[in-house]
């Protein structure tokens, strides 16, 4: 069951990548942007919690519906995290989507789709972060060595270099 949950999560963040003028709502309203900060934020904190999947249905749907904000799924990379464990790697793709949606709302003016990534991604690393507080057993490379790029502040250089080419 929560595997088809996590499908249709999957499948609604493609559908975010249609361009805004085929949503057919009005644009974001302040409530809805500071709840979806507020969901995000929770989601990097607390991934396990027991609200998390009502929280990552509400913001999926929600990003796909709004034609004010627009992410792009980067990198291509995460999908190998399905391979090495599988527990957690559906919570830590769709964590760069929202991390990048929180990020675009509270920096609306930023345009370098680099530093937007970057920043996806970093949310993703605490999202990590806070899996391993949980289940010191979750390990990913993949996820290690974006910390690590992270750690020496070359993460925007990762995504920059990647230029989302495998996405």
């Amino acid at each position: 069951m929560v595997s088809k949950i996590l499908a249709v999560l999957i499948v609604l963040t493609t559908a975010a990548s249609v361009p805004s003028a085929a949503k057919m709502r009005g644009p974001s309203t302040p409530e809805e942007r500071a709840r979806a900060i507020e969901y995000v934020r929770s989601l990097e904190e607390n991934p396990l919690a027991k609200d998390g999947l009502e929280k990552r249905m509400w913001l999926t749907e929600w990003i796909v519906e709004v034609p004010d904000v627009t992410v792009n799924a980067c990198c291509k990379e995460l999908q190998s995290l399905d391979k090495v464990n599988s527990t957690y790697s559906n919570q830590l793709r769709m964590q760069v989507i929202y991390s990048q949606a929180a990020f675009l709302l509270q920096h609306p003016e930023e345009t370098n789709a680099a530093t937007i990534q970057a920043a996806g991604l970093a949310g993703t690393l605490r999202a990590y972060r806070a899996i391993q507080r949980f289940d010191p057993t979750a390990k990913y490379p993949l996820l290690d060595n974006l910390s690590a790029l992270e750690k020496q502040g070359k993460l925007q250089q990762y995504v920059q270099k990647k230029k989302c080419k495998d996405n």
